[in-house]
């Protein structure tokens, strides 16, 4: 494998969007060299080995978002290996209150919370000092259509059907979290955006969902590769811009 040129970290990518977001990235791209981020080290092994196959620039990464221990052992490898990070894709997620079995309200918050906001808080954080070694570093946060208080305010707003108050309310936080990265960093030139994958058949959705896992990929791989005149600060998903 000849040097690689950009360096990828996607969190939570042994499985579902993170790991489609992973085979299309590298797929797509010359170059790309992803770490593929699990809080199992042996599901990481093993999922990143099935993209090696196809002859695809992949890696495991072993980090647990809701561990600082383990942030902080991912920063260290990635120092040590490559000096740098290029793109930070902050997918690790949960969606506690869809189908599962929580016992308390604040165990199921305090869950979904620890994961959905906190780990990408910590995550970013940690990794900006390897980011800022970039010539073009890239942050894309995998949030939700569920996200949005616009149409969360209007009666006729797409998916009010679906309560999910901790979910909702963990990646609302998430896009004012990201905003304020967007914000921190416009004038050095990164770019901070958020991308909706949509409805997709997952083990967080109980398998269900109204599109392909490519198809929910291919928005947060476009972020990720965004040139120096792309945006920063938008909220989006691969049909276009999504209200806030």
């Amino acid at each position: 494998m000849s040097s690689p040129t950009t360096i990828v970290l996607i969190t939570g990518a042994n499985k579902g969007i993170g790991f489609a977001i992973a085979g299309l990235l590298a797929k797509e791209h010359d170059g790309y060299h992803i770490l593929l981020g699990s809080r199992n080290s042996e599901r990481g092994r093993k999922a990143a080995e099935s993209l090696q196959r196809e002859g695809l620039s992949v890696e495991a990464l072993t980090i647990d978002v809701t561990a600082d221990e383990s942030i902080a052992a991912a920063v260290r490898t990635v120092e040590l290996k490559f000096g740098r990070l290029d793109v930070l894709i902050n997918n690790a997620g949960v969606a506690l209150d869809i189908g599962k079995d929580i016992v308390t309200t604040r165990a199921m918050f305090e869950e979904t919370f620890a994961t959905n906001l906190f780990g990408p808080a910590a995550v970013t954080e940690a990794f900006i000092p390897l980011l800022e070694q970039s010539t073009a570093a890239r942050i894309v946060f995998v949030t939700s259509d569920l996200a949005s208080l616009t149409m969360r305010a209007d009666p006729q707003g797409r998916d009010n059907h679906v309560a999910a108050p901790a979910y909702r309310s963990s990646k609302s936080a998430l896009n004012m979290l990201a905003l304020g990265y967007a914000h921190r960093f416009r004038d050095r030139g990164w770019k901070v955006n958020m991308d909706n994958p949509g409805f997709t058949p997952t083990d967080m959705t109980g398998g269900r969902g109204t599109r392909t896992l490519e198809d929910s990929a291919r928005n947060a791989v476009r972020l990720a590769t965004l040139g120096q005149d792309g945006p920063t600060g938008t909220y989006s998903e691969r049909e276009g811009p999504l209200p806030w």
